[in-house]
């Protein structure tokens, strides 16, 4: 007799990615409202996102022996629980960093300071994490002076210089990747506020494409009254965004940076190891990826240019921002705000991508390669 099948219940929101269809598996799609304990009963694991809260009133009596979120946040979960009753539990963490990074080098790109950094300007980041992480090896790797404070780091690599929050704001470019709690001792809730932002020169490119709460709206306010470039992605009250504030910033995107294609697949396939390895399945390994046309590239131009419009039109920061606002001028409802990123046209990543250009320089293929593009000849 054929052995049936572990069921996975799983959130139809979560992607079903080519690898998650090949498991031996009976998948269960359901929408996040009817994720309850009656729909767990006969289930072995369950693929949440961050809206379900997952504790002893949904599992209690299920036969749930893995748990998995395609989100890097985990405050949904109660892992206390899921220990004590030897459930496995798995995040999808670091699933978007490398798009997230992306659209920090993009927004670098459009307000100009790209040249600095190739010409080794300092840049300061706030969080040293899966983002902070990638995203500061391929600045250095571009030639900018990369600035790091993250208290509750302690293993930096060699191309970061571990500086106190002082000196990350100094920064030519500042952009905040930390956390969001208010663990202590260094809660990172409001963390930059008025007497931060004092310390921002006004020529500073600061980025927030990390968490909203990490800035106060008053020290948004403040550094836009000085003058300096803003690129938000993440917002202080959000999803309620100050008009006047939207007003004054550079750049204004509805909390999309992550949001790219590749992202989108991660979210699933970095659940699939764990839930493998807890249901005892058979892996049958990779599943062939599908050709993408490559971007061609302005070669012919000089370097610095083409790293720049490589940079921004993977980024696609200027058409979300122009569409962010003609939006956000007909109606500013946190409604309007969830719908953006709901309705948000999935973006290309540059890990990954093909690019092709013929007479392209050694300066500019160590640049491609440090950013994870493929160039095709």
């Amino acid at each position: 007799m054929a052995m049936s099948k572990p069921r996975v219940v799983m959130d139809s929101a979560i992607r079903v990615t080519p690898r998650l269809r090949a498991l031996p598996i009976e998948l269960v799609p359901l929408a996040s409202t009817d994720i309850s304990s009656d729909a767990l009963v006969d289930a072995q694991a369950l693929l949440t996102r961050t809206v379900t809260r997952v504790d002893g009133g949904l599992l209690e009596g299920s036969d749930i022996r893995f748990v998995g979120t395609a989100s890097a946040g985990t405050d949904h979960i109660d892992l206390n629980y899921l220990g004590a009753h030897g459930i496995h539990f798995s995040s999808a963490a670091g699933c978007n960093a490398s798009a997230v990074g992306d659209y920090v080098l993009a927004a670098i790109a459009l307000c100009g300071k790209l040249e600095p950094i190739l010409s080794g300007a300092d840049v300061g980041l706030v969080g040293y994490g899966n983002v902070g992480r990638g995203l500061a090896k391929r600045l250095a790797a571009l030639g900018a002076r990369v600035h790091v404070y993250d208290p509750w780091v302690t293993q930096y690599d060699s191309h970061v210089q571990e500086t106190d929050l002082h000196g990350v704001l100094s920064c030519d470019v500042v952009s905040l990747h930390a956390a969001l709690h208010d663990s202590q001792p260094f809660p990172s809730f409001g963390m930059i506020g008025v007497q931060e932002a004092k310390v921002i020169e006004r020529d500073t490119l600061f980025i927030n494409a990390g968490r909203g709460g990490l800035l106060s709206e008053e020290a948004a306010s403040y550094l836009v009254e000085r003058g300096v470039d803003l690129v938000l992605d993440t917002w202080p009250n959000e999803p309620r965004v100050s008009l006047e504030l939207l007003m004054g910033v550079r750049y204004a995107t509805p909390h999309i940076a992550g949001y790219s294609e590749t992202a989108k697949n991660n979210a699933t396939d970095f659940l699939i190891p764990p839930l493998i390895e807890t249901l005892e399945l058979e892996d049958h390994g990779a599943v062939p990826q599908s050709e993408t046309d490559p971007i061609v590239l302005p070669i012919g131009c000089a370097d610095n240019s083409v790293l720049a419009s490589l940079l921004t039109s993977v980024g696609r920061i200027e058409a979300d921002d122009a569409k962010f606002r003609a939006v956000w001028a007909r109606d500013q409802g946190p409604d309007t705000f969830e719908r953006q990123r709901r309705e948000y046209t999935l973006r290309p990543q540059l890990e990954g991508l093909l690019v092709s250009g013929e007479a392209s320089s050694l300066r500019l293929n160590a640049w491609l390669e440090a950013l994870g593009v493929t160039l095709k000849h």
